[in-house]
């Protein structure tokens, strides 16, 4: 009777398990629009944890540990959006104003190309085609410069940032200074069969989110280093907005490099006379994938991380559609997380009955 009592048991954990992570999962998703703050802090918590236990090990009480930690940290963010948004609002609205002349530009340079083009389209088409081209296109994207300069002043963005700033830092201090306290609890609700290989398993999911977290950090740091100053170099116009925006699009992969690139040879198009800029313009980039693709992200990151690309960009897109901003903010640390605990299903596979099938004698 022992024998048949235990799987009854097992596949009753298994179903119990199942259902509260069903319900843990719908009830994130039911509360994704209020979870922003909350989760940020909990976030913030996770990065300065091991800077807290540090000075722990230097004798210094957690709570002013965790004190000084959220202060300097969410002071420093303070001062960097207070210079920040006001420097890109400035830009973008000098960028708007330029870009009917730019289209100008752009217009006259395609002039060569639209007389060879007209050997093989229709006259009335290739009119359309420019009565288009010069009365919708700066419009088009004046207006969304502006639209996106207005954002970063509008009230809802004032809200959330408000939000983020009042009630962010408090999440994280909380969650920082009772940081033993929330393992010991966790540790107390584990399964006892099961504790250490439990632990084991967060150990490394643990390990595999640091490690990427840090080295993606460091690829978009030196990615946009590298891009605001050989855009500078080359006296593009708009450099230090233009590359801050693909080091922080970076990590999403080849997504930031080809946003930069369309705006950088856009503008250089319009900007400079003669094709030698524009391939330097290009060049640049040319060179800094080359950078990124074999000497960053190898050396950063690597392929102890375990996360493809294709991985990557599909765990962003998925946390975009169902969690908004707040899912992407936090789909690479929970493709980290599947990756490990898929990494550990198959190796169990791997040495099941189910793989290896009966004995044959």
């Amino acid at each position: 009777m022992e024998q048949i009592g235990k799987p009854v048991n097992k596949n009753r954990q298994i179903w119990i398990w199942t259902g509260v992570g069903a319900l843990f999962i719908c009830a994130l998703y039911s509360l994704h629009s209020i979870l922003m703050p909350f989760l940020t802090g909990m976030l913030v918590a996770y990065a300065l944890n091991p800077a807290v236990a540090r000075f722990e090990k230097w004798g210094i009480p957690r709570a002013v540990g965790t004190s000084l930690m959220i202060f300097g940290v969410f002071l420093v963010l303070g001062l960097l959006l207070c210079i920040a948004i006001p420097f890109i609002h400035t830009e973008l609205l000098r960028l708007a104003y330029h870009v009917p002349q730019y289209g100008a530009r752009i217009r006259n340079g395609l002039e060569p190309f639209l007389k060879d083009a007209a050997l093989y389209i229709k006259p009335e088409d290739l009119a359309l085609l420019r009565n288009v081209g010069s009365t919708y296109m700066g419009d088009i994207i004046t207006w969304s410069v502006r639209l996106f300069a207005r954002a970063l002043t509008s009230g809802m963005a004032i809200a959330n940032l408000i939000s983020l700033i009042i009630i962010t830092p408090l999440i994280a201090f909380y969650c920082l200074r009772d940081w033993n306290r929330i393992l010991g609890t966790i540790d107390r609700w584990l399964p006892r069969p099961y504790e250490a290989k439990i632990k084991a398993l967060f150990i490394e999911i643990n390990t595999t989110i640091g490690h990427f977290a840090k080295g993606q950090a460091l690829v978009c740091l030196m990615v946009g280093i590298y891009y605001s100053v050989a855009l500078t170099l080359v006296q593009l116009e708009f450099s230090l907005i233009i590359g801050p925006i693909i080091g922080v699009i970076a990590f999403i992969p080849y997504l930031g490099a080809l946003v930069g690139f369309m705006v950088s040879i856009g503008i250089a198009f319009s900007q400079f006379p003669e094709w030698s800029s524009i391939g330097i313009v290009a060049a640049v980039f040319m060179v800094g994938q080359l950078l990124e693709g074999y000497i960053l992200i190898p050396y950063y990151i690597g392929d102890r991380i375990g996360l493809h690309p294709v991985w990557v960009i599909f765990a962003l897109l998925a946390g975009g559609v169902l969690y908004g901003f707040v899912g992407i903010l936090f789909a690479l640390p929970m493709a980290a997380a599947v990756s490990v605990l898929v990494r550990q299903g198959l190796k169990v596979y791997g040495s099941s009955p189910y793989y290896l099938g009966p004995k044959i004698s």
